[in-house]
């Protein structure tokens, strides 16, 4: 069933849904809240509308997260404020700091997990800041904001859970069908050494995709649906979906180069295409028999000692090693698609060998955000101290919060100005209900006929993505400047008036502290991102910190997703000329393979090569990662062109032969795309 269109965006049974939901939660907790006599019962309201998600799972973990975490931060509130009331400037900086503290640790975590830790912080001030003046009613105050936020908790799970759940699995499930079309397609275009930039921008695309894949399967263990996939099993998936952009990447690379040299035999091309043809139709052929033919075709060229050679060796082992990849990734598909099939114990293996994901943490930065949350905090509160302000207490509060909300983004203060845009346009919907409307209502029936109008349409806009950073703002300030108790009638109009200036005070602060310590544009933002990576590849290189591949592909795959929103805006930065975060990734892929070579090599065989190899890259990318802006040096190039002399020169059947050339292969045409072509004979010589 649709609807009209709402500015390119389709009114439909889901956005319907979910704002009924929202909206008869908030009824039902406003209804109970006044039953039971609670302070504040708009804080019931508000509160649903924050926890309300638009599939079930989500409301569900959300609430639980939201209600440990309002109990911890009400918790530390009753332990602040009568240890610290004496002494206004010390509570205010302790106060701050906790709000910091947790915002900081809440960055650091990146999952759904991530809103318990900024709920734990911005709850402290909630209840801190106006029991200040009376400390001995905070645990009081602590316990009314725990019950009003707990209720308003409950109310958006049961609707949202009961009547008409979408489910998380549901939606995993679309997601990775998606997922795995877009991917197959990519794979088979790269097989065909088909480049365009559409195909570029849905192979980054992938990372995106990946981050959000896990995103939803935090939720599964809250899912309302009978039956849901494993969360195991779905990372045991993404664990191989990160392996499959830089396996693809690499070898369409090959396939132009040896095709640009014209050194791509029958029996190599003729894999190819048969690989190809089972990527789109996994009917076509015999996978097996697909995954024997390129280890055959591999070890027959990796015998002999020229570049051509060589490539042809690393893209025939490519094949092979994509041919297994994508057998396992439609094999944990279908167990995700059909949870209830008894699994292979192939299948059970790779579950139970799943790793946890790997996401780029940025520590300076999550510090500079609980900086300026502490500066925006300390501001706010020593005005109030210092100038006896009645709603100086509110401002505070409201700093705090929006110093927290948008804390994740570049430039924070995008977000923050656009929440002070939709308080303001709030404040006149607020005025007309307090003095017009609600005067005339007696008997909840009418107060909820009177709401209605107002959100229900509000809510169909938060159901849209698009318009949710926009439209939550308006029903926040609207459901929080109501203020609705149970005598909703008239309102003091000197109150009304300096609430709502309170709030706008609170905001502009944020913004300012924000504008002050916190904004990054574009270019440094991706720059910041970037150079985290080379930092990681010379950790790598020096075996520190990354422990596997999967790491390290999990974590730079990551990257690329936080980075690709930012190029359109960055793109003509020149700090940013000649850098590619999918290159770094298989350049770490290729600096683990050589420094495990290097370890594992028995001496005399090439390890003091490979060992001086891994040195000067990590010696290269410390300094890039420290700022510098530099080529590889030339020297790296002859370094890779020695120790593959030497690897050659190594017994075919020695352990880990193979693996070493096709690492020194990939990490030659990564670096040095231009170098002519490797020979053995200008080594000798």
């Amino acid at each position: 069933m649709r609807g009209r269109n709402a500015g390119g965006m389709t009114i439909g049974v889901r956005q319907l849904v979910f704002s009924a939901n929202a909206f008869a939660g908030a009824l039902l907790a406003l209804f109970l809240s006044f039953a039971i006599g609670l302070e504040r019962p708009f804080w019931a309201m508000v509160t649903v509308y924050i926890a309300s998600q638009p599939l079930s799972g989500a409301s569900v973990s959300k609430g639980v997260f939201r209600l440990i975490g309002t109990a911890v931060g009400a918790g530390a509130a009753v332990v602040m404020v009568p240890a610290f009331v004496n002494a206004p400037v010390l509570l205010t900086l302790v106060m701050a700091l906790w709000v910091g503290g947790c915002l900081f640790v809440s960055l650091l975590d990146r999952t759904p997990r991530s809103y318990l830790f900024m709920l734990a912080g911005y709850t402290a001030a909630f209840v801190g800041f106006p029991a200040a003046g009376h400390p001995e009613q905070v645990f009081g105050t602590a316990v009314l904001r725990a019950q009003e936020i707990g209720l308003g908790v409950f109310c958006a799970m049961l609707f949202h859970s009961i009547v008409f759940p979408l489910s998380v699995g549901d939606a995993v499930r679309d997601r990775l069908r998606d997922i795995l079309a877009d991917a197959e397609r990519w794979t088979a275009d790269a097989l065909a050494g088909i480049v365009t930039p559409e195909t570029e921008i849905e192979r980054r695309r992938l990372a995106n995709d990946t981050t959000e894949l896990h995103l939803l399967g935090t939720h599964l263990p809250y899912d309302t649906a009978r039956v849901r996939p494993e969360r195991g099993t779905l990372a045991a998936l993404q664990d191989r979906l990160v392996l499959l952009l830089p396996m693809a990447s690499a070898m369409e690379d090959r396939i132009i180069t040896l095709r640009s040299l014209r050194a791509l035999p029958e029996r190599l091309e003729r894999l190819v295409e048969d690989v190809r043809c089972w990527v789109k139709d996994p009917a076509a052929a015999d996978p097996d028999a697909l995954r024997d033919r390129a280890e055959q075709l591999s070890s027959d060229a990796a015998r002999r000692h020229d570049w051509e050679a060589l490539l042809q060796a690393n893209l025939a082992g490519r094949l092979g090693e994509l041919v297994v990849l994508l057998v396992t990734i439609r094999s944990l598909a279908r167990a995700i698609r059909f949870p209830d099939e008894k699994l292979p114990e192939g299948v059970r293996q790779t579950i139970r060998a799943a790793r946890p994901r790997k996401f780029h943490l940025d520590h300076a930065l999550a510090l500079r955000s609980a900086f300026a949350t502490v500066l925006a905090i300390v501001g706010c509160a020593t005005f109030w101290i210092f100038s006896g302000w009645p709603d100086g207490a509110t401002a505070t509060m409201i700093a705090a919060v929006m110093c927290c909300f948008f804390a994740a983004m570049d430039d924070p203060t995008v977000a923050q100005r656009g929440f002070l845009y939709g308080t303001a346009a709030g404040i006149p919907i607020v005025g007309l209900y307090l003095f017009a409307i609600l005067p005339m209502i007696s008997g909840f029936p009418l107060l909820a006929l009177a709401l209605a109008p107002l959100f229900l349409p509000l809510g169909v806009a938060v159901a849209f993505p698009a318009l949710a950073g926009a439209t939550m703002p308006l029903v926040v300030g609207i459901a929080g400047g109501l203020a609705l108790n149970n005598n909703y009638g008239p309102s003091d109009f000197a109150t009304f008036v300096n609430s709502n200036f309170a709030l706008c005070a609170g905001v502009l602060a944020a913004i300012f502290a924000t504008r002050l310590v916190r904004v990054l544009d574009p270019a440094a933002a991706v720059l910041r991102v970037l150079r985290a990576g080379w930092r990681d590849l010379a950790d790598a290189a020096e075996g520190r910190a990354i422990r596997s591949p999967a790491d390290w592909t999990s974590r730079m795959l990551d990257r690329v997703g936080l980075i690709l929103p930012r190029l359109p805006r960055a793109a003509a930065d020149l700090r940013l000329a000649g850098t590619d975060a999918l290159r770094d990734l298989r350049v770490g892929l290729g600096v683990l393979q050589v420094r495990e070579a290097a370890r594992t090599t028995p001496a005399g065989a090439g390890r003091a090569e490979m060992e001086r190899l891994v040195a000067t890259l990590g010696r290269h990318f410390r300094r890039l990662g420290n700022g510098a802006s530099e080529r590889p040096p030339l020297m790296l190039l002859g370094e890779i062109d020695t120790a593959l002399a030497l690897v050659l020169e190594e017994p075919t059947e020695m352990p880990g032969r193979e693996p070493t050339l096709h690492a020194l292969v990939g990490l030659r045409r990564n670096l040095f795309p231009d170098a002519s072509a490797w020979q053995p004979e200008a080594l000798a010589a």
